[in-house]
């Protein structure tokens, strides 16, 4: 897979895991949630999902 496209993919996951952020948080506190690690939700639920999945997709597009 080209850089171009994981770096795609983990703009998009984070765009996904970002609008659970704030609907979850409210817009005022979405980015403190973020990086004070308190968006990353509990197992089980949406935002752990799209937070893993932002994970993977940040992980692979560093690798390259």
């Amino acid at each position: 897979m080209s850089k171009l496209r994981l770096h795609q993919d983990s703009a998009a996951a984070d765009r996904a895991w970002m609008a659970e952020v704030v609907a979850q948080f409210g817009e005022r506190e979405a980015g403190m949630a973020r990086f004070q690690g308190l968006a990353t939700g509990e197992p089980g639920t949406r935002l752990r999902e799209l937070y893993n999945a932002y994970v993977a997709a940040r992980d692979a597009y560093a690798s390259q």
